[in-house]
């Protein structure tokens, strides 16, 4: 059996200035290495990481609430 070991990350302080932005981190979590208004432009600004290697993800406004849905 297979154990995955998951860290708990507080990006809040990191992530504050890219609110409704998208934004692309190193794979170690610890610094933004792009951002954009869309998920194509933050892309094509990633120069020192392979594309695969970096997280994508749309930072929400950090006081509102998502609920996500199965549709």
């Amino acid at each position: 059996m297979i154990t995955k070991t998951v860290k708990n990350y507080n990006l809040i302080e990191l992530l504050k200035p890219y609110t409704n932005r998208w934004v692309a981190l190193s794979p170690d979590y610890k610094k933004v290495v792009s951002s954009g208004s869309t998920l194509n432009n933050t892309a094509k600004k990633i120069k020192k990481y392979h594309k695969d290697e970096v997280i994508f993800f749309r930072v929400l406004p950090f006081n509102a609430n998502y609920a996500p849905t199965i549709l």
